[in-house]
């Protein structure tokens, strides 16, 4: 599925490491994220005025929607989250798929690097490695979960809560969202902050501060947050990129959303301590997986680009191409020079 052209060694490791990878890149500085963070902020804020404001006239024209009723659905929060219908799924789940193209916008106006490096270490995206990754997270995360709500919970009975095409939209919504998601927290802050600190664990424990603080539960479920935080957080340094993270991330948000729109369990901002525990066993135990996979396969270790290296190369013939035009004016403006002065001595 993906064409490999290198491995990681022993020898280039540290190279690879995903979390400070962005130290790889000439181009990088210190202060070029908060320029991407300036950027994406602008242009996120703008697509989310325009998707809010063409679902209001959608919701308006063809459900007879007031707008109350509409900014219920915006201020609702998890307890009266909504996805069972297309306004709510483009509202609750379409707003955070934003965050990809304001991403992919401000970090192409600064230009700090390659967009395939936030993905991986590796050389972008692999596909092999990402289905691998659902099938490893479907069973150490998804199954436990299911079991979970089934044996130890006061579940309900199942009843479809989904309208007309939104369930299909719910398919489609939440994988985007998860790795939106991913690309915010695990990819353009690890790396961020691994790049400053130098040390990967103390980026990937500010980061999952960050990922808990931007979800509204209560103090369990934030301490829940914070430890699924460090969970993909150590699953996509282990896995030298975003595609293990997002599998666990996508597979905890199929089951929880799955769950509520067929009436089976209830999304809820009021965590309790048995869930706490149950994800922070569930979350070890994905981490002991992947981390088992990277010392015993080659998962992880198959390069497909060079990023850093083909970036630095194409970089560095630019400056020279730049110097050399640079250098081809100066020699013409200084023959022009000496040619002015012989014909003036020749006067």
């Amino acid at each position: 599925m993906d064409n490999y052209n290198d491995f990681v060694t022993e020898e280039n490791k540290k190279e690879y490491d995903y979390v400070t990878f962005a130290r790889q890149f000439d181009s990088f500085r210190w202060w070029k994220p908060f320029f991407t963070f300036f950027f994406g902020v602008i242009f996120y804020f703008i697509f989310c005025v325009i998707l809010v404001a063409a679902t209001m006239a959608g919701d308006f024209m063809y459900t007879g929607g007031n707008l109350d009723g509409f900014m219920a659905r915006l201020q609702g929060g998890y307890d009266n989250l909504e996805i069972y219908d297309i306004t709510g799924a483009v509202l609750n789940l379409g707003s955070i798929v934003l965050m990809i193209p304001a991403f992919i916008i401000a970090r192409a106006i600064v230009h700090e690097r390659s967009y395939s490096s936030y993905t991986s270490s590796r050389g972008g995206w692999s596909h092999t490695v990402f289905i691998k990754s659902l099938f490893v997270a479907a069973l150490v995360v998804g199954a436990p979960m299911v079991l979970y709500t089934y044996y130890f919970t006061d579940h309900g009975e199942f009843h479809n809560q989904f309208g007309k095409y939104a369930f299909y939209l719910v398919l489609v919504l939440i994988p985007l969202q998860c790795i939106a998601e991913e690309y915010v927290f695990r990819g353009f802050l690890n790396q961020t902050l691994g790049a400053w600190f130098r040390v990967p664990i103390i980026a990937i424990v500010i980061s999952a501060v960050g990922f808990a603080a931007m979800h509204p539960y209560n103090r369990i479920g934030q301490i829940t947050i914070f430890i699924s935080g460090i969970t993909m957080g150590l699953s996509a340094w282990i896995g030298r990129g975003l595609e293990v993270s997002s599998a666990m991330h996508i597979v905890n948000n199929y089951v929880a959303f799955l769950l509520d729109g067929f009436s089976i369990s209830k999304i809820s901002s009021e965590i309790t301590i048995e869930e706490l525990i149950l994800d922070a066993c569930i979350g070890a135990a994905y981490v002991g997986v992947i981390l088992l996979i990277r010392y015993k396969t080659d998962w992880f270790d198959r390069i497909k680009y060079h990023d850093a290296k083909e970036w630095n190369e194409d970089r560095a013939a630019k400056k020279a191409r730049k110097a050399a035009i640079k250098k081809m004016k100066r020699e013409r403006r200084e023959a022009k020079k000496a040619a002015k002065i012989a014909a003036k001595n020749d006067q």
